[in-house]
């Protein structure tokens, strides 16, 4: 039921609600940007935690945005600052909500919409802090998505659940494709990522718990293993002055990692060939690294999936060419006001995240302003 149907005092009272709904939607979506990146339970401890001094926060200390602003920002137990992330978090978090209730009404689809809104804005700061998007975000995203668009009638297309399920599964395999193919062409035209390091840089591979798959970490930048090896011929160098291999030890070698051994060769030594699952972990310095380079990531492909599964095919379109436009954007207003260093540093998810909300909000507006647009041009 549209919003405007309803009689003022309850229009207001449904908005505020939709609004204190997202604020403590918020307030868990913090919580899932601070643990599921570390391999933490997101219920288990169920209290959150102050992440300085790691005490309980008790819930009177818990109310979204009132007790940041009560508390002046602190930390009750150890009076340390709470970043300006956590509100902001909830406040966002509120304000789609109650957006996603002016757009789709009082009606099922703006319970799929809460959900898409609340992934974007948790996989988008995991993004931002880590360079990765978990699997619990994309594909369980992808799995929501797909289960609105069977259960909720009309959720895509008129007609019987079965369509919209099938619509749904197409928008998600047109969004992975299209990204998987950015992924393969980049790797073609692009090559290898080279860094190098002086003095050398700490690196580490290893599989945190509850992941289904190692990460790679130098620097204190970390990459899953998909996003690195996609295809079989893939490998990567890491020129170790020291490397750590289980609990074997070795001095200057070169490794060459590929997606089931590393070659360990030493200064002046011969190749040695162990299979990756006989390694446990992986750490020591490096002075470079090699590896395959792409424009994106897999985790990229994941969430697209996810868009595809919620909004369809139309939007996992718009997505990649606005999250690009997005892009480009902010790199060139950076790059203007002279931090050229940022213009790089934030990945794709984000910008493909802020797309996808645009489409979910204003996206067949915008299309057909364009193409109105468009066939004016033409005409003239």
């Amino acid at each position: 039921m549209p919003l405007d149907l309803l009689p003022p005092r309850l229009f207001w009272t449904f908005l505020a609600g939709a609004f204190a709904l997202g604020c403590c939607v918020g307030s868990y979506l913090n919580v899932v940007i601070y643990r599921l990146p570390l391999g933490l339970s997101t219920h288990d401890p169920k209290r959150s935690f102050c992440p300085l001094c790691r005490a309980g926060i008790p819930f009177y200390h818990n109310i979204p945005l009132l007790s940041w602003l009560l508390l002046r920002g602190r930390c009750a137990s150890c009076r340390q600052a709470i970043p300006l992330r956590y509100p902001l978090v909830e406040l966002l978090t509120g304000l789609l909500f109650a957006a996603a209730l002016l757009r789709c009404g009082a009606d099922w689809p703006v319970l799929a919409g809460f959900t898409f809104l609340a992934l974007c804005v948790a996989g988008s700061y995991i993004d931002i802090d880590h360079q990765i998007l978990p699997h619990e975000i994309t594909w369980g995203g992808a799995a929501a998505g797909l289960a609105a668009s069977a259960l909720i009638p009309g959720y895509h297309v008129e007609g019987p659940w079965y369509l919209n399920l099938l619509w749904g599964m197409g928008g998600a395999a047109l969004g992975y494709a299209l990204i998987w193919v950015v992924i393969q062409g980049g790797k073609l035209a692009f090559g290898k990522l080279k860094l190098a390091f002086d003095p050398p840089a700490a690196w580490s591979i290893r599989q945190p718990e509850g992941s289904d798959q190692p990460v790679l970490e130098v620097a204190g930048q970390m990459e899953l293993w998909s996003d690195i090896f996609s295809r079989a011929s893939d490998r990567l160098l890491i020129r170790a002055p020291r490397s750590v291999l289980g609990e074997t030890a070795h001095g200057p070698s070169v490794l060459r990692i590929s997606q089931d051994q590393v070659v360990l060769t030493p200064e002046g030594g011969a190749p040695l060939a162990l299979a990756l699952e006989d390694i446990p972990s992986m750490h020591g310095t490096c002075t470079a690294v090699e590896q395959p380079r792409e424009a994106m990531g897999l985790g990229d492909a994941n969430w697209m999936a996810c868009v595809g599964a919620f909004l369809g095919w139309k939007a996992a379109l718009f997505a990649l060419f606005g999250g690009s436009i997005l892009g480009a954007a902010v790199s060139l207003a950076m790059i203007a006001c002279g931090r050229r260093e940022w213009a790089g540093r934030l990945p794709f998810g984000p910008y493909l995240a802020a797309a996808a909300a645009l489409w979910f909000f204003r996206g067949p507006e915008l299309l057909g302003w364009y193409l109105a647009l468009a066939r004016g041009g033409l005409l003239e």
